[in-house]
This record gives structure tokens, sequence and C-alpha cells, in this order.
């Protein structure tokens, strides 16, 4: 069954009505998002038109919101200010994968439930967080050590009366989640909801998920190893979200950023994955994005994993699936550096290290990793 991009679009655009798209990229009309030191300057720098400042103190980010009579030009504005020395970004729509504009991947296809991944126990124990749509109460999931650590917050609602077609991202945490245990069965796993059931955030909500893990960091005084974004979108004029990267690189040496590299067949750099702190990570596939900055590639059709469906008595059955996208080659990257990590007792950083590096021999051929 073919995917029907314009419906989902169009659903896309009722959810979000102030989403507009332009040179490729979805951003929020009348926002900018600059760093909370330089928000003055930049309100300077838009007297004119700026009608009000929302401030975020908790991650030193402050959106301008702009007078929509004005009709300013957003990128353009965002791109002054970054020519006067301002961190400055529109306030970029990004997506998780599958997305709204082509590709050959459907909705998920039930399937015959998957063997469940078994923990040993054996070796250091590893931290995923997993940003996505949150997570359901799957099997695979609630007999953990670190399922009573979820809260009602970091669940996926899956809307009643769910259409798999059109609520495109429904299940996709759950999925993701799967796809990383399937590969470290005994990684701890850090759930963060962050995308609407559509598959939808903007980069302040983005900044504030990371922000959440990092202060769950220093909460519990536990590393955590691997980050997973199975998400992201095109910037206008290819520009990278500075505020982003400055968020990434507050992870530090001992954390790995692995991202999914878009479904558009493209080599147009996709963020955040083609920041120089992210493993980006494609398949080798037609609808899989490529170029310079993609890092890797792992298995991306047909992927089976955990997933739930709403039966049409309104109750979610948690079966199973096979879905297709470099949604899901990320996190089966992610997993394969957090069991080598905590197998060998080494940094998830070294770990992604002997898993990139054509010139070294892989330590174990199951990790299937391709480089490029």
């Amino acid at each position: 069954m073919r995917t029907n991009h314009k419906a989902r679009l169009e659903r896309l655009l009722s959810r979000h009505p102030d989403a507009v798209f332009t040179d490729g990229a979805l951003h929020r009309r009348d926002q900018v998002l600059v760093t909370e030191h330089q928000s003055e300057h930049a309100r300077e720098a838009g007297a004119d038109f700026v009608d009000r400042v929302d401030e975020y103190p908790e991650i030193g980010v402050h959106r301008l919101r702009l007078r929509a009579s004005a009709r300013v030009d957003v990128p353009e504005f965002a791109a002054d200010l970054r020519g006067q020395g301002i961190s400055a970004t529109p306030n970029h729509l990004l997506r998780g994968e599958p997305d709204y504009r082509g590709g050959p991947f459907g909705v998920p296809t039930l399937c015959a439930p998957v063997p469940a991944p078994v923990a040993n126990g054996v070796g250091r124990e590893v931290t995923v967080a997993v940003l996505d749509t949150g997570i359901t109460p799957h099997p695979w999931f609630t007999n953990t050590d670190w399922w009573p650590q979820v809260t009602t917050e970091q669940l996926d609602p899956v809307a009643t009366e769910c259409d798999y077609e059109l609520d495109a991202q429904a299940g996709h945490g759950t999925f993701v989640a799967g796809v990383v245990l399937q590969k470290a069965p005994n990684a701890r796993l850090w759930i963060d909801r962050l995308l609407d059931d559509i598959g939808i955030c903007d980069e302040l909500e983005l900044l504030h998920s990371l922000d959440r893990i990092r202060r769950r960091e220093q909460a519990s005084g536990t590393r955590v190893d691997v980050v997973n974004i199975s998400l992201g979108g095109y910037a206008n004029a290819d520009h990278p979200s500075p505020l982003v990267a400055d968020s990434l690189r507050k992870f530090g040496s001992h954390t790995v950023i692995v991202t999914a590299a878009g479904n558009n067949g493209s080599e147009r750099p996709f963020w955040p994955a083609a920041l120089k702190d992210c493993v980006a990570v494609g398949s080798k596939t037609p609808f899989s994005d490529r170029g310079w900055w993609v890092d890797a590639s792992a298995p991306g059709v047909d992927v089976a994993g955990p997933f739930p469906q709403r039966r049409p008595d309104g109750e979610i059955e948690l079966g199973y699936a096979r879905w297709s996208g470099t949604s899901f080659a990320a996190p089966y990257v992610a997993g394969a550096i957090a069991r080598l990590s905590g197998d060998k007792d080494i940094t998830a950083r070294e770990a992604a290290e002997i898993l990139l590096d054509t010139a070294r021999p892989k330590t174990d051929p199951d990790f299937g990793v391709e480089i490029g």
C-alpha cells in the first residue's frame, strides 16, 4: 500500500497551522530562537517587528515572537542575526522518519510475534536515551528493571480512533525502543516523549527534551551513554541550528548521539544528523538520504519489532509489526554501540570508534553496521 503523503501533509498542517514550508524546510511562522545572553541584541535588531519574547532560562534560550502584520521573512531575519554574531535560528519543525513528502514506506504492517530480547546481566550496564513518541507498556519493556522509572508523561497514548495512515508516527517510539533492545538486551532505557502522534516536534521542544535528559543525568548520577534521535529535518539555506548543536555538545565526550539520516533519497544535509557531533545512520536503500555526512548504514527495510495497535473497540493491542525507514536503522546502530560498550566495558565513544572505523575489523559480525 502506498502512503498518501498529501493527506499526511494536510493532517500535519491541521495540527500545526503555523507551519511554513520554504526551501524544503518547515518552520513555525513568526518565531526565531536565540541564546538568552544575546536576546537583547536580537530584540534591538528586530525592534520594528518583534512583538514579544518568551524566556526559557532553564535552557538558556529566548523565543522572539514577530508581529504577523510585519510579514517578516523569518529565515532571512535569522540569517541577518547570525551575520551579527548572534546564535539564531528559525524554530524549525522536525519530524520522525518516515516523512510526509515521498518514499516507499507505508504504514507499519502487523506481523507474527518476534522473540523478546533476553538480558543476561553480563558486562557494564549501559544507558540509552530514546527521544521519540514515548513508549507503551509492551511485555518487552514491562519485565525490565528500568520500566518502573517510566512515568505517565513518557508513555505514548496512541490516540483514540488512531488512523495509522495519517497519524503517521503512532507507536514509533515503542518500535524504536524495541530495535535498541534487540541489539542491546542489557541496556537500560531512558524514555523522553518528544514527538506527537503524527511525528512532529519543533526545535524548542527538542532543546527542552535534551535538557531533561541532562538533568536526569545530574539528578541520578548516571551518565547517558547513547542518545537515539530518530527524527530531523532540513534547514533553510542548509544552515543547521546553532542552538541544537550547542545543546548536543553539552553531553560531552562520554555520550554518543545517534541520529536518523532521513528518507528522502537525497544528499542534502538532514539535521541534526549532519552535525559533526552526531552519528548519522542511513540504510542501503534508494529512499535513504546519503552523502558525505552519513557515517553508517544499517538495516532499514521490513524491520520487525514491538508495536501498539488500536483495536476497533478502543483497546490497545500490544503486538508486533514490520516497518521501514532510517528511523529504525538509527536504533540498530545505537544498540550496537551500547552492546559493544557494555560487553567490553569501554566507553560508548570507544565502542562507536571501533564500529565506525574502516581500518579495524569488527569485533563481532553480528553488529551488522556498515560504514558510509
